[in-house]
């Protein structure tokens, strides 16, 4: 069963803190992203349908394939 980790709202909450800590800060921001901003801003980008099907499978995790 899934744990609701947090509300719609509170994701795109927490992905936009991340997004403007990078946006604004540069590489500085990437260091003071926050593992809750990160999650948020994958789960905002797969939700968005902006990675097509075949990329998001266990397969384009192995070696070699980047």
């Amino acid at each position: 069963m899934p744990i609701d980790r947090w509300t719609e709202a509170e994701m795109l909450r927490l992905a936009a803190r991340g997004v403007l800590k990078v946006d604004l800060l540069g590489m500085r921001g990437t260091t003071l992203v926050t593992c809750d901003e990160l999650a948020a801003m994958a789960a905002v980008l797969a939700l968005s349908g902006a990675l097509p099907d075949e990329l998001l499978t266990p397969k384009t995790l192995s070696k070699g394939t980047d």
